[in-house]
């Protein structure tokens, strides 16, 4: 098989996973925006304690770098997340960090907003997506491989608890031939997974590595103009639309047959029916919940 095939293969069976992040992320960056500016007024939004920890962020450290010193920066700190991602994936943390990043630009969205005026809303995004299409994408890449390896993994292990416990009397950790027989029925699959994770990762890292400079050297200079012509900022914006729609829509169907069995592990669930996709579900439904409950608080 060819590197071209393997990875185009490795980006088709995630396809699902990536309509699920990209939707996800713009509709949480969409509401977050919509919720900061309709529910504070200037004065109340200054005083969130999240706004003004970004605000000094930005103020006393960022903006007092030379564009190389930036550069360094933010390959510290986004390679730094892109690892977390990888070494976090059982808890879908690269999923909740996708959803958490596309909030935070509601809110610097925002903050902008506040203090440079309406036209700021059409060229601060536009400016972001300058380096966002390299660096949200290999987040979003990252975030839908590392949900799919989780999502595979809970299930698995529920699969494991279930299979160990069929004809015995008490549950052991302990396999029985034939129980290692069934477990080495999915080790292709398992290889495969793992084949696409760490591709994806790969292109994902290196997506958010070249996105480094051109946020440090060129978003700012491009990002003037878009402050000068809202215009050309408002059709900047709608050709990265349509560019993440493209890439939902690779995946659509395959998402909503996903999501059409989420649903009915979900129904069985409250029906007191054990499937083992229910574990990955629930350990989902825990994290996210801590992932929102820190962002709110």
């Amino acid at each position: 098989m060819s590197i071209r095939r393997a990875v185009f293969g490795a980006f088709r069976r995630s396809s699902s996973a990536i309509s699920i992040v990209v939707i996800a992320a713009f509709t949480v960056m969409i509401l977050s925006t919509v919720y900061y500016m309709l529910a504070f007024t200037s004065a109340e939004f200054a005083q969130k304690p999240e706004v003004r920890e970004y605000e000094n962020a930005v103020e006393n450290k960022i903006v007092i770098m030379d564009e190389w010193a930036r550069t360094q920066y933010y390959w510290s700190n986004n390679l730094r997340v892109a690892g977390a991602c990888a070494f976090g994936t059982i808890t879908y943390f690269g999923f909740n960090t996708a959803v958490a990043t596309n909030y935070m630009i509601g809110m610097s969205i925002t903050s902008n907003y506040y203090r440079y005026g309406p036209e700021s809303v059409l060229a601060f995004p536009a400016m972001i997506f300058i380096h966002g299409l390299l660096e949200l994408t290999g987040i979003y890449i990252i975030a839908a491989v590392s949900l799919r390896v989780a999502w595979n993994l809970w299930r698995g292990l529920g699969g494991l608890v279930a299979i160990t416990g069929k004809e015995r009397e008490h549950w052991s950790w302990k396999l029985t031939k034939g129980e290692k027989r069934e477990i080495l029925k999915h080790r292709h699959t398992i290889k495969l997974l793992l084949f696409d994770f760490v591709t994806l990762f790969a292109i994902g890292s290196f997506f958010i590595f070249l996105a480094a400079p051109i946020e440090a050297y060129v978003s700012p200079a491009i990002g003037y103009i878009f402050w000068l012509a809202p215009v050309v900022a408002a059709v900047f914006l709608v050709a990265v639309g349509l560019f993440y729609a493209l890439i939902a829509a690779r995946g659509f169907n395959r998402m909503r047959g996903d999501l059409k069995f989420v649903w009915n592990e979900t129904r069985l669930a409250f029906k007191r029916k054990w499937r083992p996709a229910q574990l990955s579900l629930l350990i989902f439904v825990i994290f996210f919940a801590l992932m929102l409950l820190r962002i709110i608080s």
